[in-house]
């Protein structure tokens, strides 16, 4: 549960009756155990609801319902609407996305870093994810995010890192070692636009040879691509390592990669909700367990430059 939702929950109680005016609420971490959201989650939602003059007081003495607070909960707007997200496909994405119920939708349309950009510039979404190189700096998503919005300001989330590797079959029967192994190899190839697609090519081009998509097979996901291998119907690809792990299937690593979140200024707001779940304990608990993400940087907040 995201602040906004929390704080119109509590809301609703206030006009209901549940706490007339001058009534202290529950301290900030009962709050959040009876919520199951976290602490912060819980303070944000107190602090909205002290800044429209539906409680006073802080965290540290108690918040309680204002005079007038009843009257002032009743005209408490709805919650948000749903933050449309575009852009790379990711299983803890995946997850995120349904612990957050009504926060954010996935739009229709082809996934992949590149195209998330574009349906962001395009205003036909409010955020896009994304994991890209750029190859002449050594950074991530910076340079090419910071021009999606003709000039404006775009706001960068770390959501995750994530560790990208070959997956191969169970036992490694072609005795792949990495990269330059896989000239002459049938490999599972992600779409057009997607930043595995493009990392795999970098990665084979610095290993002297020319990539060929064309003669590969097609494999619309991280899933798609432990599928394609598993069938023999690819001898690799490239996947996040839960994928593998989660297939049976051999793993060798060859890049670790920040996974974030780009957005307009405007829709940081729009944002919140989402955000607050991937804070809560719970969320955090279950991607911190899935095998190649590091989530220590997560909510890290900073302007594309």
């Amino acid at each position: 549960m995201g602040s906004a939702e929390l704080a119109a929950r509590i809301a609703d109680d206030i006009s209901g009756g549940r706490w007339p005016d001058g009534e202290p609420l529950p301290g900030v971490r009962r709050l959040a155990r009876e919520a199951g959201c976290s602490p912060g989650t819980a303070a944000r939602a107190y602090a909205a609801l002290r800044d429209r003059g539906v409680l006073v007081g802080s965290e540290r003495s108690r918040f309680r319902v204002s005079a007038g607070g009843r009257a002032a909960a009743t005209h408490w707007p709805g919650p948000l609407a749903a933050l449309r997200l575009a852009g790379s496909d990711d299983p803890a994405l995946d997850v995120l996305v349904r612990s957050s119920g009504n926060a954010a939708c996935v739009v229709d349309g082809p996934r992949g870093s590149v195209n998330g950009l574009i349906a962001l510039a395009r205003g036909e979404a409010d955020a896009a994810t994304l994991h890209l190189l750029d190859a002449a700096s050594g950074r991530w998503n910076d340079a090419v995010a910071r021009g999606a919005l003709a000039g404006e300001p775009v706001q960068l989330v770390h959501l995750w890192r994530r560790d990208q590797g070959l997956v191969l079959a169970p036992g490694n029967p072609l005795g792949i070692r990495g990269v330059s192994d896989l000239l002459h190899r049938r490999i599972a190839w992600r779409p057009a636009g997607t930043g595995s697609r493009l990392l795999l090519e970098s990665l084979m081009r610095s290993a002297g040879y020319e990539p060929r998509p064309d003669r590969g097979e097609p494999a619309e996901s991280h899933l798609g691509v432990a599928a394609a291998v598993a069938t023999g119907a690819a001898d690799a690809g490239l996947a996040v390592r839960a994928v593998a792990e989660s297939a049976g299937l051999e793993w060798i690593p060859v890049a670790t990669e920040p996974f974030e979140l780009a957005l307009a200024p405007a829709s940081r707001k729009a944002a919140e909700p989402l955000l607050d779940v991937l804070a809560s304990a719970s969320v955090q608990e279950r991607l911190s367990a899935m095998p190649g993400y590091d989530l220590s940087m997560s909510g890290e907040e900073r302007t594309a430059g």
